[in-house]
């Protein structure tokens, strides 16, 4: 196999050259891969280079996440251009897409993220949800750093850890549990300390009735969601009434 080729993780510097793809800069590391932001003199791309030690250990979530990926065609998912193999390099060749990451947007730039924006973000995810699950995908990670934002659109990046639905091992709910706590991250950005007791979202966080049952029953704290289908209509439920129930939380 290629992979007994590899002596170590080369990494790659502005300038230098993988295949026929020019390093611009390197925009992140992970545990299993570094990205890169390329060129090839016409267009930018996202490359992600995988590292020795996961094609060593875990062949087989390189190949999910190729196969995924090559079978999603939507508009706020990297699309996959190429796969790039040889005796020093292995990894993919992604679009590239404009934005900056949540996890930049809140603890670099200090947003503070407002409801209806929340909302019009929100559904973006659920939006994007709705056609993986449809492909028989789930997506297993969508965290702030995972997610760009360029102030209008949403995408979603990352399919190391997407796998195909079987409804035992791999099920829809665990969107779920990131969507809830995705959402949670923009609901903290203005959230203001009140007193030093430690409590949880659930009670220090100012949320309507409405917002605070959805959120739990994202969470799994209260009946889980059975289908994306089920939260895009809570969702827009609250969103189109306003907010006009009593505040829960520990406003209540």
């Amino acid at each position: 196999m290629i992979i007994k080729l590899f002596h170590k993780d080369e990494v790659y510097s502005p300038t230098q050259q993988i295949d026929e793809y020019t390093v611009l800069n390197v925009i992140g590391e992970g545990r299993y891969g570094i990205c890169y932001l390329v060129c090839d003199n016409k267009k930018q791309y996202i490359l992600k280079q995988l590292k020795k030690g996961m094609l060593k250990n875990n062949w087989t979530k390189a190949d999910y996440e190729e196969k995924i990926l090559t079978n999603v065609r939507h508009e706020s998912i990297p699309g996959f251009i190429k796969k790039i193999e040889n005796k020093k390099f292995f990894g993919y060749v992604l679009e590239y897409k404009e934005g900056k990451t949540f996890e930049e947007l809140i603890f670099t730039e200090n947003y503070i993220w407002g409801r209806k924006e929340i909302y019009r973000i929100g559904i973006q995810i659920i939006n994007i949800l709705k056609y993986l699950h449809g492909k028989n995908i789930v997506h297993r990670d969508i965290r702030i750093p995972n997610t760009l934002y360029d102030g209008n659109r949403v995408n979603l990046i990352d399919f190391g850890l997407a796998r195909w639905i079987d409804n035992k091992r791999y099920t829809v709910d665990v969107d779920f549990s990131y969507l809830g706590d995705f959402l949670l991250h923009l609901y903290y950005t203005s959230f203001e300390i009140k007193d030093n007791k430690k409590k949880a979202w659930y009670e220090e966080l100012d949320l309507y009735r409405n917002e605070l049952l959805f959120l739990k029953r994202l969470m799994g704290i209260e009946e889980r969601y059975k289908s994306i289908y089920d939260v895009e209509r809570d969702f827009l439920k609250i969103r189109c009434t306003k907010l006009s129930s009593p505040i829960a939380g520990n406003l209540e």
